[in-house]
């Protein structure tokens, strides 16, 4: 993997809704702040989340995408995608024009498009930054592990898991599943997705899906050479041949949303909004922190001055993480 220090550029992208859904139901347990009578403890989580990824990450641009409540293309291939999902509680829903307004205060972009799923604004940001800023690496932070498609020696997993994400770039995708983030796809396919609610190849589970991709590298090449496979696993694939290159389609995250990118962005502190935002809401905490994280911005933009000039590079050293 290569070393942050080789890239002159860090974007971060940010799946709003996996954030928003980790706040409500993780993040604030036992604890939850109220507005004007209501609970927000969905909107100080995310902002709290939110300080912490900038304090890691020290992004040069930062987008936020989300869902929309409209059905999306995948449901227009699968009516049952995603039927079985139980629907967020009403106070959920409530709280996300606040989440919007605190981003706004941020002055981060959110992008989300009817049709499209969050993962898919995701993919098309990431490969388009690719090919746009070759100098750039790009933090996908989301706790489902749907990305590790995308993942590979510019491109990263950072997994919700406590104060510090588990980090998964193209060795650590290997190591878990033994397989490279290029065939996640044909894995999905294979193994299915309870969340997502369709079913791959019944009765074959993980670890022959990956032994099989190891050896025949995609879903098309297990196909290929089904005639290879024990008896049981060819009756396994025969009958599942439609669902399992149907859940391929499903599990594909689209690279290529129609979609304005303002990549002339910079992610920059905007005290006046953010401190107007965090004061209205009453997070005092979120605040002292937040103006905390610009005074240690300033701090590493000064050391940063001096490494580049030659001086104090043997006294000051940063530690971002």
């Amino acid at each position: 993997m290569n070393s942050p220090c080789q890239y002159m550029k860090t974007i971060v992208l940010i799946d709003g809704n996996a954030l928003m859904h980790r706040s409500y139901y993780g993040v604030n347990k036992g604890f939850i702040p109220l507005y004007e009578g209501a609970p927000i403890g969905m909107v100080f989580g995310f902002t709290s989340t939110l300080l912490h990824i900038i304090d890691q990450f020290r992004p040069d641009q930062m987008f936020v995408t989300f869902d929309t409540k409209e059905k999306t293309f995948r449901h227009d291939m699968d009516e049952e995608y995603k039927a079985q999902r139980v629907k967020a509680p009403d106070d959920f829903y409530a709280q996300i024009p606040y989440v919007y307004e605190m981003l706004e205060s941020f002055h981060i972009p959110l992008l989300l498009l009817p049709g499209y799923e969050s993962d898919d604004i995701i993919g098309t940001i990431a490969k388009r930054s690719e090919n746009k800023f070759p100098d750039s690496r790009i933090e996908i932070m989301s706790g489902d592990l749907d990305f590790l498609q995308l993942v590979d020696d510019r491109v990263r997993l950072e997994k919700f898991n406590g104060a510090f994400p588990l980090q998964f770039g193209r060795n650590e995708t290997v190591a878990r599943f033994g397989i490279e983030p290029e065939q996640m796809v044909d894995y999905k396919a294979i193994t299915g997705d309870v969340s997502d609610n369709y079913k791959g190849v019944a009765g074959v589970g993980p670890k022959s899906a990956a032994s099989l991709l190891q050896k025949y590298k995609t879903l098309e090449g297990i196909y290929e050479h089904l005639d290879e496979l024990p008896e049981s696993l060819q009756t396994k694939f025969r009958n599942a041949r439609e669902d399992a290159f149907h859940c391929q389609k499903l599990a594909q995250i689209h690279t290529d949303v129609p979609l304005e990118i303002p990549f002339e962005y910079k992610f920059e502190f905007t005290p006046e909004s953010t401190n107007a935002f965090l004061e209205k809401m009453k997070f005092h905490s979120l605040l002292v922190r937040y103006q905390k994280l610009i005074k240690n911005f300033s701090q590493t933009k000064i050391t940063e001055q001096k490494i580049d000039s030659g001086e104090g590079a043997q006294s000051e050293q940063m530690n971002l993480f």
